[in-house]
């Protein structure tokens, strides 16, 4: 049985070849970390051309490309059609499609990295280029040559497309939230969750860890999950999250038990029990040595953590 991850990666992977077109899903809201049957391949989650690539090879001009991509959300989400069809700074025309959870936007996909109609003229890459020096306007010149160019008619056709993906996502959110919720389970956007991207098997392990915070995993049984030895394991982990193993664990169990403070009305025994730990002295250690503080001080200073209720985002 193909599981939702690798439905919604086969839907992507199959949108983008028969449409000719790179497809992407920008995640506003963490739920292609929030949920492991929505986790996709980072390299779906943002713009891969060599042309956006190149682009946004400077930290200024990544800045530009961000700030316009969420511009160009915000517009489709507000658009009476549900859609946009608009070129970025660089030319490269893109369907936009808004992934809604009521009146919340919470992200989009983005199908095209092509010209419309037909290539744009040059001097808009030399004017925009003008004065960096980290950059060889020829290599733009290049890489303009190889993008794809597509009639409106073609984009119009592939947006119905765009929008039954979206509408995927955001039925299988809604199905997963209510699982959750039916379950009893808590949800919290962990630091961890926010990590740079990271390859598939880390990605892979983060989420066992993750799914097995409460109920105990060793270092063996996930570097055994995603293929590595034990000591591979361990140090491609430390390469890629700039923390070990036992690290992490610690760190999403003492995040869990931040929201269970704040958001329950368990003691602290039981908090601790419950996010692994058999006794108060170990918990303490722990909690202090992620937070800096005793769970006293913490409450006390109000630290923040972003957690997730039915209706939204909350700050605590």
């Amino acid at each position: 049985m193909i599981g939702y991850r690798d439905t919604l990666e086969n839907y992507i992977r199959a949108i983008s070849r028969l449409s000719g077109m790179e497809l992407c899903i920008y995640d506003l809201d963490y739920f292609t970390y929030k949920f492991d049957e929505l986790y996709v391949n980072w390299i779906y989650r943002s713009h891969n051309s060599p042309l956006c690539m190149l682009t946004k090879f400077s930290n200024r001009r990544h800045q530009d490309c961000v700030r316009l991509e969420h511009n160009r959300l915000i517009s489709a989400f507000r658009s009476r059609d549900g859609f946009t069809i608009e070129p970025c700074h660089c030319g490269l025309v893109d369907i936009v499609v808004p992934i809604t959870l009521g009146n919340k936007l919470i992200g989009g996909i983005f199908l095209g990295q092509v010209f419309l109609e037909s290539q744009p003229d040059l001097s808009i890459y030399e004017e925009y280029f003008e004065g960096h020096q980290d950059i060889d306007v020829k290599d733009i010149f290049r890489v303009v040559e190889e993008v794809p160019v597509k009639s409106y008619s073609e984009m119009i056709y592939w947006k119905d497309i765009c929008k039954l993906l979206a509408s995927y996502v955001e039925e299988k959110i809604r199905f997963l939230e209510f699982r959750k919720e039916e379950l009893g389970k808590n949800w919290y956007v962990s630091s961890i969750d926010l990590l740079p991207a990271l390859s598939e098997p880390i990605q892979k392990a983060i989420n066992i860890i993750r799914n097995r915070v409460t109920k105990g995993v060793t270092l063996e049984q996930v570097a055994f999950a995603v293929g590595y030895s034990p000591s591979q394991f361990s140090r491609r982990f430390r390469q890629e999250t700039g923390m070990t193993f036992s690290q992490c664990l610690r760190t999403l169990r003492i995040e869990l038990a931040q929201y269970l403070i704040k958001e329950s009305n368990k003691n602290l025994c039981e908090v601790a029990f419950e996010v692994g730990y058999s006794d108060i002295p170990s918990f303490l250690r722990a909690f202090k040595s992620v937070t800096g503080m005793t769970p006293k001080e913490w409450v006390k200073h109000h630290v923040p953590i972003r957690a997730h209720k039915s209706g939204g985002e909350v700050s605590i």
